[in-house]
């Protein structure tokens, strides 16, 4: 999927075009986003809860998910599609794309800049999942310099699972995890990343999952002077 040099806008909305992958084909896709809802996000201080709680929320993305999925035959053929359309958004870090250390994105910015870090897709993936017809159990995953989506094992089609998928159990339930940033199986790491531990995630609330290497990697960032993206999570 690319974002076209098209950029016009209509009827209050920033449009953009994007090409998604489906057993079909290729289709080309226009995706409005309301100018209001784009330029409020760029005025708030967004940490990883704010960020959260803005793809869960933000209604426009209904529209988004059915102009992904309008093609798709089945839930499972749906999920694919949505999960290849966040995976294949441009990856550009924060300092490359925004001239900052650490920046979240709320899904309409990712979609309107038509790119994003491991985060911002990341978000954007649970705000697609957490709307009709999906409506999934989701959150984010933190291992060390990463972050991934989560979804509820329960929720998701039986065949779209892999062999021996990772999950991490909160509060009682199963999730699974699902990438953003590389075209792999639902519950595989990215390859670029390899297996790391699992130091916390985020659903309705803040989990930790291995303190030590949780201190440790806060510790390295610290030494790094990086204080400025521990607290954009907080």
């Amino acid at each position: 999927m690319c974002v076209s040099s098209a950029q016009d806008r209509d009827r209050g909305n920033i449009v953009r075009q994007y090409s998604v992958h489906l057993s079909t084909g290729t289709e080309e896709i226009r995706i409005p986003v309301p100018r209001s809802v784009y330029q409020e996000a760029r005025e708030e201080t967004t940490a990883i809860p704010d960020a959260v709680t803005a793809a869960r929320n933000n209604d426009f993305l209904d529209d988004v998910v059915h102009r992904i999925t309008d093609a798709s035959s089945s839930p499972l053929e749906a999920l694919h599609a949505v999960h290849s359309f966040v995976e294949t958004i441009d990856y550009a870090t924060d300092p490359e794309s925004t001239g900052t250390t650490e920046y979240i994105r709320y899904p309409s910015e990712t979609l309107v800049d038509g790119e994003g870090d491991c985060e911002d897709k990341a978000v954007l993936l649970v705000g697609l999942l957490s709307r009709p017809p999906f409506t999934y159990h989701t959150g984010l995953v933190f291992p060390p310099k990463h972050c991934a989506t989560l979804v509820a094992r329960s929720d998701l089609p039986a065949r779209s699972l892999s062999t021996d998928p990772l999950t991490v159990t909160v509060d009682r339930t199963e999730f699974v995890y699902l990438e953003s940033v590389a075209a792999v199986p639902v519950g595989h790491w990215a390859e670029d990343y390899g297996e790391r531990p699992i130091l916390a995630s985020y659903t309705d609330f803040w989990n930790i999952h291995d303190m030590g290497a949780l201190i440790a990697s806060a510790e390295q960032a610290l030494k790094g002077d990086s204080l400025p993206p521990l607290r954009a999570y907080t």
